[in-house]
């Protein structure tokens, strides 16, 4: 087994930790001096063989026998230990002639005792950085498998007209409409007026004092045609819109003002 190095005050102290009968502040001081001193760990190791051994050869008395079987075989490292020590302990006496050793040998490890056995035996330092990788792994699956929303959606200033029954609708009010800072646009719904026939595509046309030009429709149905203008494309002043039906014009126009 070789030469043990251990005062008797420490080795005490160690066999108390391996029991499970050690306080919690002195097992940190332990812990953290088998992680710095590899002497000191090599005469720890001594004195897990040496307790494996009594274990195995029914020399514990009965409290320190049911202390090993409830803490110290938890490792699964320990319960190999076990298995290999009662070997030993049955061939040789077998060869003397004697009786087989019955000390009952732990059920073999099952896979999440094994798992567990080999991260207790990591750093502490090796564990938090496991457990950090893994979170930013799951993060970043988290990230590819969800799907992605857009942090804001774009807002815009509406205004709703309706194509009158004349070429300009003389004393009705103008409608206006007056852009926030951040909008992205103007949307504009323009109503189709009552008992015009459906059509398959519409085309708007928007007027001022300085231009003439189509607008891309953005949507459409039997009762209104929308368009979404940028903002920095109107600014303040008055505008005309007419629309075509399946490029027939549609008898009429909308005004409104934008401020």
């Amino acid at each position: 087994m070789g030469v043990f190095i251990i005062i008797k005050e420490t080795k005490n102290e160690v066999r108390l930790y391996l029991l499970g009968q050690l306080k919690e502040e002195d097992e940190e001081r332990l812990e953290l001096r088998l992680l710095t001193d590899p002497a000191f760990g090599a005469d720890f190791d001594t004195l897990v063989d040496e307790i494996t051994d009594e274990y195995v050869g029914n020399e514990l008395p009965g409290e320190e026998r049911k202390r090993v079987e409830q803490y110290f075989l938890r490792s699964a490292e320990r319960q190999n230990k076990v298995r290999f020590a009662r070997e030993l302990f049955r061939q040789a006496a077998v060869e003397r002639g004697g009786g087989v050793v019955n000390a009952p040998v732990p059920p073999e490890p099952g896979w999440w005792d094994r798992a567990s056995e080999f991260w207790n035996r990591q750093a502490l330092s090796l564990r938090f950085a496991s457990i950090f990788a893994t979170l930013i792994i799951m993060a970043g699956i988290a990230m590819l498998v969800l799907p992605t929303r857009n942090p804001t959606s774009p807002s815009y200033a509406s205004i709703a007209l309706k194509i009158s029954s004349s070429d300009r609708s003389a004393g009705a009010e103008i409608p206006s409409v007056k852009p926030q800072p951040g909008d992205a646009g103007i949307r504009i719904e323009i109503a189709l007026p009552d008992g015009s026939p459906p059509a398959n595509s519409y085309r708007v046309n928007l007027q001022s004092e300085q231009v003439s030009r189509d607008l891309p429709v953005a949507e459409q149905n039997d009762h209104a045609v929308v368009v979404i203008v940028p903002t920095a494309e109107l600014p303040p002043g008055s505008y005309t819109i007419q629309l075509f039906a399946d490029e027939q014009r549609i008898r009429g126009s909308a005004v409104f003002n934008v401020e």
